[in-house]
């Protein structure tokens, strides 16, 4: 058995969220044919959601069992939760989707793919030499871009914003 480890901040709120989002993702998939039987469209939607419920019902049990943490000052609270569910790289991503999306509007999907193709890859690729970090990272782009355009534009000719 292993050792009782104090329930974090904000642990038991997030499974909490986390198993009102499997009900919502539940009533998805009951939406889709219902529950008619095995061979029905819903069922594999169904029995995952009936998995990861009760694993997210196994957790809430453990965490309401496990003593909570030591009480500290709010900020200090707040400043260790941010630390460890969104560090300064999660930060960045999620700032770099966000003005990815932005870019899909302003200037279409080839340029602002590319773009943040390139960001990306270029930021992956830090340990490298800058002048091969930033080649790499556009050629690497250039290449994804063009062959994501020639399989859906000319192959599969679908449209892209």
């Amino acid at each position: 058995m292993t050792a009782k480890r104090p329930r974090h901040p904000g642990e038991l709120g997030l499974t909490l969220l986390l198993v009102a989002a499997v009900f919502v993702v539940g009533r998805e998939a009951y939406r889709i044919s219902g529950f008619a039987g095995p061979s029905s469209p819903g069922f594999g939607p169904l029995a995952m959601v009936a998995v990861v419920l009760a694993g997210l019902l196994v957790e809430l049990v453990r965490l309401a069992l496990a003593r909570p943490a030591e009480r500290e000052p709010l900020a200090v609270r707040a400043r260790r939760f941010a630390a460890a569910v969104l560090p300064p790289p999660v930060l960045g991503a999620i700032a770099l989707l966000v003005l990815y999306l932005i870019g899909l509007e302003l200037l279409g999907f080839v340029i602002a793919s590319f773009l943040f193709l390139a960001i990306a890859i270029g930021l992956l690729l830090h340990e490298r030499p800058p002048l091969v970090r930033v080649l790499l990272a556009l050629a690497v782009a250039a290449g994804t871009v063009a062959s994501i355009r020639l399989l859906f534009q000319e192959l599969f000719q679908v449209l892209l914003p």
